[in-house]
């Protein structure tokens, strides 16, 4: 509630356009070496961007609740979960600090929160700008141990630390 004030207090101050998300996706992929793979997504994102000039000067948060976080396999989930310690870190947070434009795309930086750690991560990401719309396709990769999560191992297969992540958000101007 107070992001939303303050957000709208900027957009004001800096005749700033303030676009909240409609709908999106975030998928994530690793595998389970010898076994498969794991593909959790979650539709369950809040997130708002602030724009106030170029497109460079786009910030904002996106985030969702971690136990929002599903695959397929309610199995997996569970060790998934718990593996993200869900109990103490409640959410994923990613903060948008930068853009770069890029020949055909845009370089994101900004800090993911996962786990309870902050890691800066950049991102390659297509984004389309409407009159009132903002349309946000990318990816970018992480390894768990990274974020203090240790790949789990089921059995005597093993999980492979890279986590590989895709997002489609499509955002409204409120």
């Amino acid at each position: 509630m107070y992001k939303i004030i303050i957000l709208a207090m900027m957009s004001i101050a800096l005749n700033a356009t303030i676009f909240s998300l409609d709908t999106g996706e975030i998928k994530a992929h690793t595998e389970i070496f010898g076994d498969g793979n794991i593909d959790p997504k979650t539709t369950l994102i809040d997130s708002q961007l602030m724009l106030e000039s170029g497109m460079e000067s786009l910030r904002g948060t996106i985030s969702f609740s971690t136990i929002s976080f599903k695959s397929e396999n309610n199995d997996r989930d569970e060790n998934m979960h718990e593996s993200m310690n869900i109990k103490l870190h409640k959410s994923v947070s990613f903060y948008i600090s930068s853009l770069k434009k890029l020949e055909n795309s845009y370089e994101i930086s900004g800090y993911l929160v996962l786990n309870g750690v902050k890691k800066e991560i950049k991102s390659v990401a297509t984004i389309v700008k409407t009159t009132d719309t903002l349309t946000l396709n990318g990816t970018f990769s992480i390894k768990m141990s990274d974020f203090a999560i240790e790949p789990p191992t089921l059995l005597f297969l093993s999980v492979r630390d890279q986590v590989d992540v895709v997002y489609n958000l499509n955002y409204k101007d409120k």
